[in-house]
């Protein structure tokens, strides 16, 4: 497995997002009377959310030992459900599914429908695999280890209290056996976060 191919890869999606029209701070926001015109976070928020899918993707892939099942939406108890990142590994007969975010403040209304929707999805991979262990949660990608936290533990304690496992980066490298120190995926961002700045 080569990072630094994956890295590339995956930088294909952000030229591409940076190709598209950014959306910038105007006047008549608090945000433009601080600091001018800037490209908007709320925007960067919305379509970068979809990256850590398509990185953890790319990771999953790189793997032979794993399989990238099928994602997006599907029907789930005669429901069409959006499911992020399902993948399954046959030799040790498991299958993982994650809800992938990469905030994890959510507000309240939206934890409960996150963990229902996961308990939901968990129970129907368990009768379409009857032979597999199935491990499930959420995948918090932009946060490499849980150390770093403070503000979002409420919501991680909200969820686990609940019978939801919280992942972050390190354990998701953990489940499908690859090295990326964490100093390395924090300047992978940054860098990534000084060609928006300089756009």
């Amino acid at each position: 497995m080569d990072l630094s191919d994956i890295k590339m890869r995956c930088n294909s999606y952000v030229e591409k997002i940076l190709s598209e029209k950014i959306t910038y701070t105007n006047p008549g926001s608090i945000t433009y009377l601080l600091f001018g015109r800037k490209p908007s976070e709320q925007s960067i928020n919305i379509k970068f959310g979809y990256f850590g899918e398509i990185l953890c993707k790319e990771l999953i892939k790189s793997n032979n030992n794993f399989e990238l099942l099928q994602c997006g939406i599907q029907k789930i108890n005669n429901k069409n459900k959006d499911v992020d990142l399902i993948f399954k590994n046959d030799k040790t007969k498991k299958i993982y599914y994650r809800e992938l975010k990469g905030n994890i403040e959510l507000d309240t209304e939206k934890i409960i429908a996150t963990i229902n929707k996961c308990k939901e999805i968990e129970l129907s991979l368990k009768t379409t695999y009857p032979d597999y262990i199935i491990n499930s949660g959420i995948l918090n990608w932009s946060v490499y280890d849980r150390k770093i936290l403070s503000k979002s533990l409420f919501h991680i304690n909200k969820c686990e209290n609940n019978g939801i496992k919280i992942d972050h980066f390190s354990d998701f490298l953990e489940i499908i056996h690859i090295k990326w120190s964490e100093k390395d995926f924090y300047v992978y961002f940054t860098e990534i976060g000084e060609k928006i700045r300089n756009q």
